[in-house]
């Protein structure tokens, strides 16, 4: 899978752990003009892909999200509520 976007453009790519590249549809792969406009999508679509990337026109990973970065924080602010116990090992 090509990261390098399109000169002076800005790919969005959406993976998920369930095989997206065998969905009919394939994984999220759209090229934006600018990155607030890359970041929005890639913002929008982070509960529909585990990934989601927004990469410059040399390849440069600029921004990262996705569901499974929400859930690295929830796990984070969890094991930080109580000091000493660590919720997600209940």
């Amino acid at each position: 899978m090509q990261t390098r976007a399109p000169e002076g453009q800005y790919r969005v790519i959406g993976l998920d752990p369930v095989d997206t590249l065998t969905w009919p549809s394939g994984p999220l792969w759209k090229d934006c003009e600018t990155f607030d406009e890359a970041r929005d999508l890639a913002d929008r679509n982070e509960e529909s892909y585990a990934w989601v990337y927004v990469y410059d026109d040399a390849g440069k990973l600029l921004y990262e999200g996705g569901c499974h970065a929400q859930q690295l924080e929830r796990i984070q602010k969890l094991n930080q509520e109580v000091p000493g116990e660590n919720k997600t090992q209940r």
